[in-house]
């Protein structure tokens, strides 16, 4: 039973002293000693914002994501499990308790009279008769060993793990949603420039081909060109088509009829901005956030007490049943003081031989236990590095943006130059043209840094826990688990 002894504290409680609780008790894993307080990479601090969609100030951005939390079916799934969760939950609550019900029987009956009862040989005793039955019946299974406390602590870790699924759901599909949306806007950018560049590089082929034909330059320069103003050309379709893939990905995200949405995406619009610092919070926070790190939390609480569950079958089961009613021949004397019947009293089993089933179930809910820790151990590594290397692309995405912006004001510089030159006479329209293009080439480039910026800040924003604090289903804050770290502060 490795996860017993592991770093993550699983203690062991097991006695058999009067009334006890057998199985591991679950403890929360302790693990500030073993993480860092610190990031590794430079982030701002502070709150991480909850509605982080809001700081990208584009209305259109804000308005799919709301219509993504109303009406997404990944979410309506995602609710209805966790709906479930809720009633299994209850259903185990309610085996826990006293069990009572109403019977009621009108039976025809015949005995054989060549049976072992010589019926025919009992003087006024007739082979056939009608038996009338209506009684009470209750019974109630003692919890000597704890296997009710060990299903309850079970059904509840797994309805609380049916709810942080939910709020991973919402985290998973509001960033993707943004960083699709993101591409749209980027494909509908750079297809803007290339449509303006395909008329810089269609002028230079003219003028380079009227060149050529008066021998003022070479076939190959010709060939150049055309091949230039080809490809931008090509560019053009290339990211019209992209734009409109990118519109089509943003309907699956939200799980409507592409009809229902791309049109309204078909408008060129900016790209989204971020600000410059994005707050990350405290290292130990993230953990508490995550939905993710605490649905694997959930689920190894549910393995252990499942341990527990297994473990109470090698005990005996000790039951109180009572049963009180009337049974009569005749349904005239069913309410005679004389049709009276009823027995009470404890009941008794205990399974001393089943072959080493018991024993193997508890090794394998033992080892389920054990698969549920190192689980968890992974989603805490892969939570960190995931969210490191997001305010690391993050951070380099805006030293890219600054680095290109610099270049376009260079080339913007550049081509005022050539315009002056090309008014006062000094160089002719094919240098203008070709400069023209050197700066739609550094605003292709400013655009791909500022999309690749506002990619990282959602891709960061999802991996600090996302949006589910303030957005959780009416329903949800009855749940007896509230956030917290993993250690249980």
């Amino acid at each position: 039973m490795g996860y017993r002894n592991s770093s993550l504290a699983v203690a062991v409680a097991a006695g058999l002293a009067g009334c006890t609780t057998v199985g591991p008790d679950y403890q929360r894993p302790e693990l500030d000693s073993a993480i860092a307080a610190n990031w590794l990479e430079p982030g701002g601090q502070g709150s991480v914002t909850t509605e982080w969609w809001t700081r990208f100030d584009d209305p259109v951005l804000t308005s799919l994501i709301q219509r993504l939390l109303a009406n997404s079916p990944d979410v309506a799934e995602a609710s209805a499990r966790l709906r479930q969760a809720r009633a299994n939950r209850d259903a185990v609550i309610g085996r826990t308790q006293p069990q009572a019900g109403l019977t009621a029987s009108a039976t025809q009956n015949r005995i054989s009279e060549e049976g072992q009862l010589p019926v025919s040989n009992i003087p006024g005793f007739s082979s056939e008769y009608s038996l009338f039955d209506i009684g009470f019946d209750a019974n109630w299974e003692l919890d000597f060993w704890g296997r009710q406390v060990r299903s309850r602590q079970a059904a509840e870790a797994r309805l609380e793990s049916a709810a942080e699924a939910r709020r991973d759901v919402i985290v998973q599909l509001t960033g993707e949603l943004a960083r699709s949306y993101v591409d749209l806007r980027q494909a509908q950018a750079e297809a803007r420039l290339a449509r303006t560049a395909a008329d810089a590089s269609a002028e230079l082929e003219r003028l380079t081909r009227l060149r050529y034909e008066g021998g003022e330059s070479s076939r190959i320069q010709a060939a150049e060109a055309t091949i230039s103003a080809q490809a931008q050309r090509e560019a053009v379709l290339r990211l019209e088509a992209g734009a409109r893939s990118a519109a089509y990905r943003i309907a699956a995200i939200l799980g409507a009829p592409p009809e229902t949405v791309v049109p309204e995406l078909a408008d060129d619009g900016a790209i989204p901005q971020v600000p410059d610092t994005i707050l990350v919070g405290l290292r130990s926070d993230l953990l508490a956030r995550r939905p993710d790190v605490r649905r694997a939390e959930r689920e190894l609480a549910a393995e252990v007490a499942d341990v527990g569950i297994a473990t109470a079958d090698l005990y005996p089961r000790f039951s109180l049943l009572g049963s009180l009613g009337l049974q009569s021949q005749s349904l005239d004397n069913l309410a005679s003081g004389e049709t009276l019947r009823f027995s009470i009293g404890p009941s008794f089993s205990w399974p001393i031989f089943s072959g080493g089933r018991i024993r193997a179930q508890i090794r394998a809910t033992d080892a389920q236990a054990d698969a549920a820790a190192a689980r968890f151990e992974t989603i805490i590594a892969e939570a960190l590095s995931e969210t490191e290397d997001a305010i690391n692309g993050f951070q380099t995405a805006g030293r890219r943006l600054q680095a290109a912006r610099e270049a376009a004001v260079a080339a913007e510089t550049a081509l005022r130059l050539s315009e002056s030159r090309f008014r006062a006479g000094e160089d002719d329209k094919l240098a203008l043209e070709r400069q023209r293009l050197q700066f739609l080439e550094a605003a292709r480039l400013v655009a791909l840094s500022e999309a690749a910026r506002a990619w990282s800040a959602a891709t960061l924003y999802k991996a600090l826990g996302g949006a589910w604090v303030d957005l959780d289903e009416d329903g949800l804050a009855d749940l007896d688990y509230q956030a917290q770290t993993p250690s249980g502060r």
